[in-house]
């Protein structure tokens, strides 16, 4: 049977960018920390909250620079960073490269008739180190940025959302994403999905599901 998607809708980092725990441990090494330290830090600061790792900062319940002296705080005084963390995004994003095979399989897509979206749990103050990597966004016919909307994946709400962006039924969607609970979320909620873990089974499952 053929796809009936329409819709190819890409995550940003780890997907469009090198994973997300290369980036991990550039703001680890960066901070003089053990990354294990660092993200447990993390893990328990957002723990106090009853939230996932970065989520207020992903639903823009919080700043980057107040979330950074939260999280210096939670560190202390086993481990004092050798940078502000309010800076965090500056280290996460610093030489990252754009993954040019996989956002050039998209612009392929978009030239053969598929409608391209991008899905993004999103930082607000990380936003202009992801333009400097795409500087020409128009090649996604539609932007869902978590801190933006308040929703982030893998909220049901947001893929419905995404659906109504384009007025496509479920089926007609296609997520590419490099978290499993987010690919789960919306292959729950009807959508198609490719987990990206690296470039080759990416690109083979697209070519699979979309010709």
């Amino acid at each position: 049977m053929m796809s009936e998607v329409t819709v190819v809708w890409a995550d940003f980092g780890g997907v469009l960018t090198p994973p997300v725990g290369t980036a991990l441990r550039q703001v680890a090494d960066a901070a003089g920390i053990p990354v294990t330290e660092l993200l447990a830090g993390i893990r328990r600061l957002a723990d106090r909250d009853g939230v996932d790792l970065l989520e207020l900062l992903e639903r823009g319940r919080i700043t980057q620079r107040e979330w950074g002296r939260r999280l210096t705080a939670e560190l202390a005084p086993a481990w004092v960073p050798r940078i502000d963390l309010g800076d965090f995004g500056d280290h996460w994003y610093a030489d990252r490269p754009l993954n040019r095979p996989l956002y050039e399989m998209l612009t392929g897509l978009r030239r053969r008739g598929f409608r391209l979206g991008m899905l993004t749990n999103s930082v607000r103050e990380w936003e202009v180190h992801r333009a400097a990597m795409i500087p020409d966004q128009t090649v996604f016919d539609r932007v869902i940025k978590s801190h933006e909307t308040g929703l982030r994946k893998p909220d049901p709400e947001i893929y419905r959302l995404a659906e109504e962006a384009f007025g496509v039924a479920p089926r007609e969607c296609l997520l590419i994403d490099d978290t499993g609970i987010n690919c789960s979320a919306a292959a729950d909620s009807g959508w198609r999905t490719v987990h990206h873990v690296d470039n080759g089974t990416t690109l083979a499952a697209l070519g699979e599901l979309l010709g």
